[in-house]
């Protein structure tokens, strides 16, 4: 028999009432939507873009963000919230970024939060990184680096149903060009496992801070990569 997305989405929904967690606190149905390890070889250069699988789920204060290296080790905290967010409809979005992601909008795009700590470069061949309550359990999990990410890729069910988030996505946290880790399904779908779930974008990403202004990636102005970005707009204006 299939299970709708409606009514798997309000079971997990029901679930997230009884975890573990702060009492009436609302930060579970959440997913690591895009990511992005750096621009254009610049790994000062991160962002981290969440989106609500169910509205009100903003209470972010009592959530973190940690990547963790190839073996499932040495947790760093990326960003521990402060403060939930004011938009916190079906599908809003969540942008954490590094202060030099800026340098690389096509346009000015603020971030909701800046990265406390960037996703460290030996990390970003094979690692992965967590949506968690700040109590540790974890929310959302996106591993990457196929065979070379060797850690656990298990956390809670209230966004997979089985609580394995893996297998890991096959290749490495994009840091080299002006692509990102993006997770291919809707606002309401759960996770079924990295691998499946997530794909490069085609093309240069797109990121979308929480009132919804968004802004594509674009190389350093002055460089080689940015005539090429050029050409690629216009050719895909032309195309239309």
């Amino acid at each position: 028999m299939r299970v709708e997305p409606a009514f798997r989405l309000a079971v997990a929904a029901g679930l997230s009432m009884v975890l573990a967690g702060p009492a009436s606190a609302s930060f579970y149905l959440m997913q690591i939507e895009q990511v992005i390890g750096g621009v254009d070889g610049d790994t000062s250069a991160q962002a981290i873009q969440l989106r609500m699988r169910f509205p009100g789920d903003s209470d972010l204060q009592f959530a973190r963000i940690r990547a963790w290296d190839a073996a499932g080790d040495n947790p760093i905290t990326l960003i521990d919230f402060d403060a939930g967010v004011p938009n916190n409809n079906l599908g809003d979005r969540i942008l954490a970024a590094s202060p030099g992601f800026a340098d690389y909008t096509e346009t000015a795009l603020a971030s909701d939060f800046t990265l406390t700590n960037l996703i460290p470069e030996s990390y970003l061949s094979a690692g992965r990184i967590t949506y968690e309550g700040d109590d540790g359990i974890i929310y959302w999990l996106l591993s990457f680096g196929g065979a070379g990410y060797m850690g656990p890729t298990t956390g809670s069910s209230a966004n997979d149903a089985d609580g394995d988030f893996g297998p890991p996505f096959v290749g490495p946290l994009p840091s080299s060009g002006l692509q990102s880790l993006l997770f291919q399904g809707t606002a309401m779908d759960p996770s079924t496992s990295n691998l499946a779930d997530y794909a490069l974008t085609v093309g240069p990403a797109v990121f979308t801070n929480n009132a919804g202004v968004s802004a594509a990636v674009v190389p350093e102005p002055g460089t080689l990569s940015l005539l090429a970005f050029s050409f690629w707009m216009l050719t895909r204006r032309r195309t239309r």
